[in-house]
């Protein structure tokens, strides 16, 4: 299968609010989407994976916003199907990458309290446990974990 990260464009809408549906218990809108493919100060990374026969598909994407010299990943979203490939771990990677060579220096998400894999491969890539927002999530309700990263 071949593996190609690339930023999203107003072409790729459909597939980002799919994926965002089939992976968040909050999915984004087409609108939000569109918003932060406009917005200056936010980038979109997705993967398409090919091959086997296989149009190209978009596999996942994450939402990175900035300004100054921090950044917040917005919304992350693999497709069930293809979970556990290493997909959100290498598109992570590339934002990690790209959030430097715009100047970002500390990186922030918010985790589910319960979403123990997405824990892991945020610590992995060096993120860290900072704060607590209590009741931040519906469907359930639950906490959120803050997590930073320092680009170092």
């Amino acid at each position: 299968m071949t593996r190609h990260i690339r930023p999203a464009t107003e072409d790729d809408i459909d597939a980002l609010a799919s994926i965002s549906k089939a992976s968040l218990a909050y999915a984004w809108s087409r609108q939000d989407f569109l918003d932060s493919i406009r917005n200056p100060q936010a980038r979109i990374f997705l993967m398409e994976a090919s091959g086997n026969r296989m149009d190209p598909v978009i596999a996942g994407y994450a939402v990175l916003y900035f300004a100054a010299d921090e950044g917040e990943v917005t919304s992350v979203g693999v497709l069930p199907a293809v979970r556990r490939q290493g997909i959100g771990s290498a598109i992570m990677r590339e934002l990690i990458a790209q959030s430097a060579a715009l100047g970002v220096r500390s990186l922030y998400l918010e985790v589910r309290e319960s979403n123990l894999p997405a824990q892991k491969l945020y610590a992995s890539l060096g993120f860290a446990q900072v704060g607590i927002r209590p009741q931040f999530y519906e469907s359930p309700r639950e906490d959120a974990y803050i997590m930073k990263k320092s680009n170092d």
